[in-house]
């Protein structure tokens, strides 16, 4: 599996936030390094430790490091030789690799990063990393289209959903024509319910639909299409407010397709740094679900001790309010 490219953040920044640190690091507790001879000067522990962390101790007494010992990376050195017998152990911090505090299955966490990305996207009505978007719109007589998501980049086309019954076959009549010329290459034909194939069943001139041979008489001859109801030029878009303007109402009881380009940014690096606040709170929502992946419960309540809500974490809430559309949701 491969991370969707409109997925707010990467599973590396995922797997850092879930360790709640970048630098997480890891402890060891009384490694046993070695036993001294009366000899042997170094001694190697199992990892680097982290500046300031290391507590060394022969036989139970701390050392002093300078003093008793020197250390460079995972090496010990004495300054004078542990005696013989001596038990020698360390406690330290030392920096954790990036699967190394938990083991994690990324196709799982990617998962669960894209739903984290929709779980945002749909609190604020907005869209993070630009993509594309189809929507279904029925026309409400009014001027002005709303559409759902925000800020809107482009409009790429918009074309009115028709499906109508034509003439009855005949027997002997091949042409009949659409109410709307349609969009090209949008045409569906039935006869009698049954699925008709372009070029060979059928062609489409302008309006005029023709068929290779004429259909029987009485079979009932239905097709749907989209029309294209003006050049996306003719529109006027509000890019902030994600509002849709033409230049006469939205017809009511017809039905729009609608394909715009929404989002902050075209990358995803460009949007992080555009809307940091949308980073924490998909990051917020990612540990969330990841806590209670495979939970289908919107909360618990249990006497005595209180109620865990499972939903959208309030400070991811927090975070997202200031995107959402101006005005709310209305």
């Amino acid at each position: 599996m491969a991370l969707n490219e409109l997925a707010l953040v990467t599973v590396i920044q995922a797997k850092n936030y879930l360790r709640a640190d970048q630098a997480a690091s890891l402890r060891v507790d009384a490694e046993h390094v070695g036993d001294g001879d009366g000899a042997d000067l170094t001694f190697d522990l199992d990892n680097t430790p982290i500046d300031g962390s290391l507590r060394l101790n022969v036989n139970n007494v701390l050392q002093v490091e300078t003093t008793d010992f020197s250390i460079s990376t995972a090496t010990i050195t004495f300054v004078t030789a542990p005696g013989n017998g001596l038990a020698i152990t360390a406690t330290y911090d030392y920096t954790a690799a990036s699967d190394t505090f938990e083991s994690y299955n990324d196709d799982e966490l990617e998962t669960i990063i894209e739903a984290a990305t929709k779980i945002a996207e749909g609190f604020c009505g907005r869209c993070f990393i630009q993509g594309s978007i189809t929507e279904t719109h029925e026309g409400d007589g009014e001027a002005v289209l709303r559409l759902y998501k925000q800020p809107v980049a482009s409009i790429t086309s918009v074309v009115q959903e028709v499906s109508e019954q034509l003439s009855d076959g005949d027997g002997s009549t091949v042409d009949f024509d659409t109410t709307l010329e349609p969009t090209s290459g949008s045409v569906k034909l039935y006869v009698d319910a049954v699925l008709q194939t372009i070029t060979t069943h059928y062609t489409v001139s302008g309006s005029t639909i023709t068929f290779v041979s004429a259909p029987a008489d009485g079979a009932e001859i239905t097709c749907t299409y989209t029309h294209t109801v003006k050049a996306i030029s003719e529109y006027k878009a509000d890019l902030v407010k994600g509002k849709l303007t033409g230049v006469s109402a939205w017809a009511t009881e017809t039905m729009y397709k609608i394909v715009y380009v929404a989002g902050e940014a075209s990358t995803r690096a460009a949007t992080q740094a555009l809307v940091p606040e949308a980073v924490q709170a998909v990051l917020l929502i990612v540990a969330d679900l990841y806590e209670n992946r495979g939970d289908t419960i919107d909360a618990v309540n249990i006497a005595g001790l209180g109620s865990t809500s499972y939903k959208l974490p309030s400070r991811a809430a927090k975070l997202l309010f200031p995107l959402m559309p101006l005005g709310g949701f209305s």
